[in-house]
């Protein structure tokens, strides 16, 4: 079934992108202007989520500097190039649950002297990675450190501390502390959480209690942090509003100190991560994909009417990705990441960009070993999954303008519950110099084809053009096949090629184009 997804007026436009497939009245046509270019695409919707739980820190981030396996004073090497390589924006740690039960002193200072805890999740921390270690990780991977800050068994006495340690510069105990530890420079964390999902497991808290609980916590730290800081409350699990709203109602006057409201949303699954049947895929491609989709516009919505002044409180999905029934607490939530992952992240992207007025942030979970995470690691056997792919091939995106567009004849793909989602997802931005116009398309359907027509002004030449795809689903890399699942760089379409061209079932295509 084929239908219109949206309307766009369109100049004089040359059909530039072309290709061997023949033409025909039943292409796909993609219109896209790059003048309608609008609000910038947040390089920090790109950002990541790393928790102590698991084997996300400690095999995936930290093996200690007396380990065997390749180490930079003991942040694993291979983790370190990976991430490196993606640029990516901003790493949001301690948690998650672990947060709101973890002190920050303990993880600070002499390794051999720091003392072992009992986690959130009934594991042992031996905090030996801790705030400097975390910071020091954030830096040699170029990415903003965001730090949630103990609510639920903390004070906001320790977090002001946690905040002069890393920032503060005056003659007092904390800012010593940090030099002696050595660290004589500041490091300028700007990203302050006040808890995390204190509504469970930070503290199974009503909502107006944590309106009170934020008002003091956020007070001291935006005191301690500087003008140049960034507080983010606790939001809901996006699809159950109605604490956003009541915590909204009970700030009143004092929304001035809430700069995002941070959500969650994880499409739960309840099937293993690569072995499940067809109608999983369409239940996260187009229930999950749409949910959160209409979860944001809630939001958005909700977020408007609270508006005070000129504030306006901004969006930061600091928790979100699949998450499937193997990943238990006692395997460490580990998951299987596949062709599917990749496609749902795509897809999802697509969404926060369209939403990226509001939706300045959000942290994939996680980062390695847990969840759907971009690297896995078991000792010293290291691969990058799927879903890291789509982060690297997506990087054009971050820092562009927004270009809406328009697609007609899209297909449709439906969820087992009946909701539908077209088959087809575009999405585009222009460049911060304008110079760079870059594509992403996604034909979602398992086994059609999709011949499309991607109409550009004809001033826009392309450069290069790539492909994620494998034709299953269920594909994955594994230490033994590292690369079973990669992008592909294709051929540039020239001139004389025909007006439409094919995109594989299950795939990813980006096209980068210049003038």
């Amino acid at each position: 079934m084929r239908k219109i997804c949206c309307a766009l007026c369109t100049g004089a436009l040359l059909l530039v992108f072309l290709s061997t497939t023949s033409a025909g009245a039943d292409a796909i046509q993609i219109q896209i202007a790059p003048e309608q270019a609008g609000h910038v695409i947040h390089p920090n919707l790109y950002g990541q989520f790393a928790e102590h739980v698991g084997a996300c820190i400690y095999d995936g981030l930290w093996v200690g500097p007396d380990s065997g396996i390749p180490n930079d004073d003991g942040l694993r090497l291979d983790t370190l190039e990976a991430l490196r390589a993606l640029e990516l924006p901003v790493v949001r740690w301690p948690g998650g649950c672990f947060a709101d039960t973890y002190h920050w002193r303990d993880g600070v200072g002499p390794r051999a002297e720091r003392p072992h805890r009992m986690t959130t999740w009934g594991e042992l921390e031996s905090n030996a990675f801790g705030t400097d270690e975390f910071l020091r990780f954030c830096k040699l991977i170029g990415a903003q450190p965001y730090l949630c800050v103990n609510v639920g068994s903390g004070t906001p006495e320790e977090a002001r501390d946690w905040v002069e340690y890393c920032n503060g510069t005056l003659d007092t105990p904390n800012v010593n502390l940090r030099k002696a530890n050595g660290h004589d420079a500041p490091y300028g964390v700007r990203y302050w959480g006040i808890g995390n999902e204190n509504w469970g497991c930070g503290g199974s808290m009503r909502p107006e209690f944590y309106a009170d609980e934020f008002r003091r916590f956020a007070t001291f730290v935006h005191q301690a942090a500087g003008p140049e800081a960034e507080i983010f409350a606790c939001g809901s699990y996006i699809t159950r509003g109605a604490w956003d709203e009541r915590f909204l109602a009970t700030m009143e006057d004092a929304k001035h100190l809430v700069d995002y409201l941070a959500v969650h949303y994880y499409a739960n699954q309840s099937v293993p991560s690569a072995d499940f049947p067809d109608e999983t895929y369409h239940k996260l491609l187009a229930g999950n994909v749409g949910e959160l989709e209409a979860c944001l516009e809630r939001t958005v919505n909700l977020l408007k009417t609270h508006r005070q002044g000129k504030h306006e409180i901004k969006i930061a999905l600091d928790e979100w990705g699949a998450w499937f029934s193997d990943a238990t607490l006692e395997k460490g939530f580990r998951q299987q990441n596949t062709m599917q992952d990749a496609l749902f992240a795509a897809a999802c992207f697509h969404v926060f960009h369209r939403f990226g007025e509001q939706l300045l942030m959000s942290n994939m979970a996680q980062t390695a070993n847990v969840l759907q995470a971009l690297v896995l690691t078991e000792g010293a056997q290291f691969h990058v999954t799927p879903t890291y792919h789509v982060y690297e091939m997506f990087k054009p995106h971050r820092g562009g303008q927004y270009i809406p567009v328009a697609l007609e004849g899209t297909t449709e793909i439906q969820a087992p519950a009946g909701v539908s989602r077209p088959g087809q997802s575009v999405s585009a931005s222009l460049s911060a110099g304008g110079g760079a116009l870059f594509v992403s398309m996604l034909n979602l359907e398992i086994a059609q084809a999709a011949t499309v027509a991607l109409n550009v002004p004809g001033a826009w030449k392309p450069v290069r053009m790539r492909r994620l795809a494998t034709g299953d689903l269920r594909s994955h890399n594994t230490y033994a096949a590292p690369d079973r699942v990669t992008p592909e760089e294709l051929p540039l379409p020239d001139a004389a090629a025909l007006a439409s061209f094919s995109l594989p079932p299950q795939s990813i295509t980006t096209v980068l184009f210049e003038k």
